[in-house]
């Protein structure tokens, strides 16, 4: 059935499931088919260049995407009826002496992009995070980048929702692919070409090979 795609869904990060979105567009007709695959590509690719863009700024190695949390599933959490958000986390590891300066480079990509910022630092002793965080602006409804002490550094995004059939876009996006048995990749660098949905030719992907971006 079409709808195996959905199985992954419920594997994604607490932290973005909870997190509430605006919903945009609301009193406009709710867009279908071609025009609600094209709205919902448009979203993503744009919020993907954002998030993107600060690992980037971090490491332009392989960052692990967790199950259920590749950033294309799309979700109704959080969202009212008749709309869905996408949510995204990463993460990797670097040198912990290399957050400052990291940290500052985000800082300024986001701030000349035109966001305002939060920080919030937390722990103590030996573990302690810093996060730069964007709070319901542009695409998002959050995006955080915590710097932890030990080296690790995970990116998180929830996207704001957008009018559209979360069930009829996953169908529209991936058919019959089963999201469960490994189509999206588990690993991903920041310079990797973007997609969305089923790629022709390319039914499965495991870490390796990537997907070829879609015109």
């Amino acid at each position: 059935m079409a709808m195996r795609w959905q199985m992954t869904a419920v594997m994604a990060v607490l932290a973005l499931v909870l997190t509430g979105c605006t919903n945009e567009g609301e009193g406009m007709a709710t867009p279908t088919g071609d025009e609600l695959f094209a709205q919902a590509k448009q979203h993503y690719l744009d919020y993907r260049d954002v998030t993107n863009s600060v690992q980037g700024l971090i490491f332009d190695g392989p960052w692990e995407a967790p199950g259920g949390s590749f950033g294309m599933e799309p979700s109704g959490a959080g969202c009212p009826d008749g709309s869905y958000k996408f949510s995204l986390a990463r993460s990797t590891e670097v040198d912990p002496e290399q957050h400052a300066e990291q940290s500052a480079a985000v800082q300024k990509y986001l701030t000349d992009a035109g966001y305002e910022l939060d920080g919030m630092d937390l722990g103590s002793g030996e573990v302690q995070s810093s996060d730069v965080i964007v709070r319901e602006q542009g695409e998002f409804s959050l995006l955080t980048v915590t710097f932890i002490t030990n080296g690790n550094v995970l990116v998180t995004a929830t996207t704001k929702c957008w009018p559209g059939d979360r069930y009829e876009l996953g169908d529209l996006m991936f058919g019959d692919a089963n999201l469960s048995e490994g189509y999206l990749p588990r690993e991903e660098s920041p310079s990797d070409p973007l997609f969305f949905g089923v790629t022709p030719g390319e039914p499965a992907f495991g870490p390796t090979p990537k997907p070829t971006a879609t015109p």
